[in-house]
């Protein structure tokens, strides 16, 4: 199988498509499904990289998931309060604290920095052009492990003034996990292109086992009957080192994902970082059904491009607390808003 497209809906509609016509099925430890192998998907857009059908809203989830990739840790905590499902789907016992399999020290690990050293290697005089610019996440001691990897590799090609970018995964959920590698490895693109002053080039996806689980069928088939919205795209990360101002997103989400409903000091922080930091306080508020407090945070966005996202959620919660209201202060256990 081999796709194209420029937009995530896009390239989530074509595979569902094509998966749902495949007649070859296998069954392994996670359950039935059909599959399609040597799968190759290209993203011609990085940048259009969250779905905007109702169906599908998952900008929260992955956004959480992509900011606990690179805050470096393996807490078990921090990704669930995005997916609260992470733990079960990922058959970690009740009692864990850590993800064996979490990309973030792979990724951004203290004693090996794999994306700095690609962004180091890049930045070498003479080395443009390099093809040495991969990063490992699976591992042959991962063999045997109950959360194994599902990426191998990420290599980055400095070709011109773009940066293209070819993630190897041996195996890949069609519903459930393809969507936020998606956008987690497009934003790690766009660190990369910025830190090496490189434009945002290809987004390429290939897969070992591309599958559809026939426990999600119904909801692909869904989400194909719902068509596809306007297409647009995140704003881009602003030019020069994203290093810092990275640093200040992560410092937020800690915060916010504690209990904080209010952002640090503001000064000198370009309004797209603010943005992604509005975002998290608007999942906080989600959870606690505080529609005023959600419209407050959407009327200080900087981009309307989330809008849509938003006001989908909102709707969600209207219903809810319709349905059941909350008493004031009240704040409901175990759900989420992604």
């Amino acid at each position: 199988m081999y796709l194209v497209q420029d937009t995530l809906d896009d390239l989530l509609g074509a595979v569902y498509r094509a998966l749902l016509k495949s007649n070859n099925r296998v069954s392994p430890t996670k359950g039935a499904n059909r599959e399609a192998i040597a799968v190759l998907l290209k993203l011609r857009n990085p940048l259009a990289r969250f779905s905007r059908t109702e169906q599908r809203a998952t900008l929260h989830s992955c956004l959480g998931e992509t900011l606990w990739y690179f805050s470096g840790t393996d807490r078990l905590d921090f990704v669930e309060y995005y997916i609260p499902s992470y733990r079960k789907f990922s058959k970690l016992p009740a009692n864990a604290v850590q993800a064996e399999g979490a990309y973030g020290p792979r990724l951004f690990g203290s004693t090996s920095n794999q994306v700095q050293n690609v962004i180091d290697l890049i930045n070498t005089p003479d080395r443009h052009d390099t093809r040495q610019a991969v990063i490992q996440i699976f591992d042959k001691d991962d063999m045997g492990n109950k959360d194994v990897p599902c990426t191998c590799t990420v290599q980055f090609f400095a070709r011109g003034k773009k940066l293209h970018t070819l993630v190897s995964m041996r195996s890949n959920d069609a519903y459930r996990g393809l969507p936020h590698d998606i956008f987690a490895f497009t934003m790690l693109q766009e660190f990369v292109a910025r830190s090496t002053g490189h434009e945002l080039g290809v987004y390429s996806h290939a897969v070992g086992s591309l599958h559809l689980y026939d426990a999600d069928e119904t909801a692909a088939r869904q989400y194909i009957a719902a068509g596809y919205q306007d297409k647009l795209s995140m704003p881009p990360m602003p030019v020069g080192s994203p290093a810092s101002p990275m640093q200040w997103l992560l410092d937020v989400e800690r915060d916010v994902r504690s209990g904080s409903l209010t952002l640090p000091f503001v000064g000198g922080v370009d309004p797209y970082w603010i943005d992604l930091a509005r975002l998290l306080l608007i999942k906080r508020l989600f959870d606690q059904r505080d529609l005023r407090g959600v419209v407050d945070q959407k009327k200080l966005m900087n981009s309307k491009v989330y809008n849509a996202y938003i006001r989908g959620r909102e709707a969600g919660i209207a219903d809810l607390q319709t349905a059941q209201p909350l008493l004031p202060g009240v704040v409901p256990t175990g759900e989420s808003a992604s």
